[in-house]
């Protein structure tokens, strides 16, 4: 998303212009794209030709050792649980192998099926990490046949299947992953959003204390907890857990702007405007900026105005 960065350390989504992390404290690092390779005859210290004549044997080499291994290959242990990895750790896909040279005879291989889940699972991956979330649904189910007990497979499957539209279909999937890995947060985290956006409140709310529980600090878990806890109209108890997320990320504006809508809809109309100015304050040229600014006037009581003639008339 534009306006965005992934943090390298915890895989939180940052707004692009701040300098840490508000979830890890982390700075944010930018990628530097690596240096050109030599030419591989430079490299190899040989002539252009001979390289040319090494690639052909590699390449018929590597051709062979490839269908023997493929003949070979082990069965999938579905007994075995992977290693999982949050959504935000999406393993990045492959690079492309080098077109073959135009001389060779040697015809490239199909591509091979994924031998195990966490092979699926891979591929699956790198597919939704670039966007082509259909194909790593596919990807993933297969992984999830393979092994049942594949945490991440699981995680990866649901959240494909949000991506896809289909939240109340990834919801199972979620719940096999906590089962699986219940210490595991982002599975907990994913399970508490998707029964949120299915409007089960109630639910969204035991499961984000959950995720609480794995990860205290977290201040996207903490302002869900409190938003699960607006839209259920527990707006008392939402209060104090809107607090914690600003204590947690005091560089969010949009924290303040929520309490200050739960503090409107109480009653408290004086809090709800102080937290109100310090939305503008800290975001004053925010797109929403002049639509707030007429909200805190419309609630800002005027003083009474002094009738003509009320004063006291002097003494004779």
């Amino acid at each position: 998303m534009a306006g965005y960065v992934i943090c390298a350390e915890c895989g939180a989504r940052i707004k692009a212009n701040r300098e840490h992390c508000l979830r890890c404290g982390e700075p944010l690092r930018g990628l530097e794209p690596p240096a050109p390779p030599l030419p591989l005859h430079e490299a190899l210290g040989i002539s252009e030709g001979a390289t040319k004549l090494l690639g052909v044997v590699v390449a018929l080499a590597v051709a062979g050792l490839a269908v023997l291994m493929w003949q070979l290959r082990p069965q999938p242990i579905v007994d075995e649980i992977a290693q999982p990895v949050g959504a935000a750790h999406v393993a990045p896909p492959p690079a492309a192998a080098p077109a073959p040279d135009s001389s060779s005879a040697v015809e490239s291989a199909p591509p091979m099926e994924p031998v195990t889940s966490a092979d699926a699972t891979r591929s699956g991956s790198a597919k939704f990490s670039a966007g082509n979330y259909e194909a790593a649904r596919n990807d993933f189910e297969q992984a999830v046949a393979k092994n049942p007990n594949d945490a991440e497979a699981q995680n990866s499957l649901g959240q494909a299947l949000v991506r896809l539209g289909r939240i109340a279909d990834a919801v199972p999937h979620f719940e096999r992953a906590t089962a699986l890995a219940p210490d595991k947060w982002a599975y907990r985290f994913n399970l508490a959003h998707a029964v949120g956006e299915l409007g089960q409140w109630d639910r969204a709310v035991t499961e984000y204390r959950t995720a609480l529980r794995t990860f205290p600090s977290d201040y996207a878990t903490q302002f869900n907890l409190a938003m699960a806890l607006y839209k259920r109209g527990d707006l008392n108890a939402a209060v104090p857990e809107f607090e914690k997320a600003i204590a947690l990320a005091p560089a969010e504006p949009s924290f303040h702007f929520s309490l200050g809508m739960t503090l409107e809809k109480l009653g408290r109309i004086n809090e709800a405007i102080a937290e109100y100015r310090r939305y503008l304050d800290m975001n004053p040229i925010g797109p929403d900026a002049a639509k707030v600014k007429a909200h805190i006037e419309l609630l800002t009581p005027t003083p009474p105005s002094t009738p003509r003639g009320s004063g006291l008339a002097p003494e004779p």
